[in-house]
């Protein structure tokens, strides 16, 4: 049987991305979803058009979803405002493609933002070996069960 891996997504900076603010400095922040989990980095309210987060997200993902299935990772970045927040862009990366580099980035990962004429957002990642099912790790059962991924 298939088991699972952990993969843990670090969202490093952007670049160059589009000024939408008509006054005042961009708050930038990103939400970051996989398979229907989603996660949030902090504003980054000092850089402006070049945010740093460095904020790490951990994922199971299924060995199927590795292989046969298409799986992304979206990162959609957003600029924090009084009267709602604006969508600046996103960027999809898809989770098999990732994998097929390697179960770890040795250099930080560039990707283009949509809607954006010269944005970019950074990245890192890194996979857990696999990792097998509560029944397998335990023997076939009868076990105490560890934690849940």
């Amino acid at each position: 049987m298939m088991g699972s891996r952990r993969m843990e997504i670090t969202i490093v900076s952007a670049e160059d991305l589009p000024d939408i603010r008509l006054l005042g400095w961009m708050k930038v922040y990103t939400v970051v979803s996989v398979n229907g989990s989603i996660r949030a980095t902090n504003v980054d309210r000092e850089g402006g058009t070049n945010p740093r987060w460095n904020s790490s997200f951990v994922y199971a993902i299924d060995e199927w979803d590795l292989r046969c299935r298409g799986l992304d990772v979206v990162v959609e970045l957003f600029c924090e405002r009084t009267l709602g927040d604006k969508f600046i862009g996103e960027v999809r990366i898809p989770v098999k493609n990732l994998f097929e580099m390697g179960l770890k980035s040795h250099i930080i990962l560039c990707y283009s933002v949509s809607s954006t004429c010269c944005g970019r957002l950074l990245i890192l990642y890194y996979f857990e070996d696999k990792c097998p099912k509560r029944s397998e790790a335990n023997g076939g059962g009868g076990g105490r069960d560890g934690d849940a991924l």
